[in-house]
């Protein structure tokens, strides 16, 4: 794919997340640019976490996204929703990255419920840490994202889909690629 067919690409998966989310975007009385797609990924320690800009921690009603895939597709069949809170301290709470963008754990992020968004509005959002809107989650539970597996059980997988990440976990011994199954096999061998 060349760049400029990358980058119509990348607007029409942002344009079909965002028109599958758009009365929510409506009820929340956002602009189309306060919600956005994103993609998790492990950092050095390999906690799961996303790349949150400082002009997202801006966003005057907080900032709104679905998590995807490497390939733009919704890394979860239940197409949830996620809020960064606004926030003046961020550059304090999380690590800046080498892309410019703050690194905010998958166990911090918000849940947006939409029905409590249809009920109650942008209040459903804004009120205190008790509503139920957007919680945290337990410190148990990870969002269901969608990574890559092994083609079936004790089958490698094709050479050609390792990617630099892999190479990387493969070389460090350290459990950072995409691939749950990959890291899975870097943990048993510790």
């Amino acid at each position: 794919m060349t760049p400029e067919e990358l980058k119509v690409f990348k607007a029409s998966s942002l344009k079909s997340i965002r028109d599958y989310h758009r009365g929510l975007i409506s009820e929340l009385g956002i602009p189309d640019t306060d919600f956005n797609m994103k993609m998790a990924f492990y950092n050095k320690t390999g906690e799961m976490v996303v790349g949150i800009f400082a002009s997202e921690f801006n966003k005057e009603k907080g900032f709104f996204f679905e998590l995807i895939t490497r390939d733009l597709k919704p890394a979860d069949p239940n197409r949830i929703v996620y809020r960064i809170a606004p926030s003046v301290e961020f550059e304090e709470e999380y690590e800046l990255n080498e892309k410019g963008s703050y690194l905010v754990p998958i166990s911090e992020l918000r849940v947006v419920n939409p029905e409590s968004v249809a009920i109650s509005g942008l209040s459903a959002v804004t009120s205190s840490d008790g509503f139920a809107l957007a919680s945290k989650f337990p410190v148990t539970q990870e969002p269901v994202i969608q990574t890559y597996k092994a083609p079936s059980a004790m089958e490698d997988a094709p050479y050609s889909d390792m990617t630099i990440r892999d190479y990387y976990a493969i070389q460090t011994n350290k459990p950072v690629s995409a691939k749950n199954w990959l890291n899975d096999l870097i943990k048993s061998n510790k």
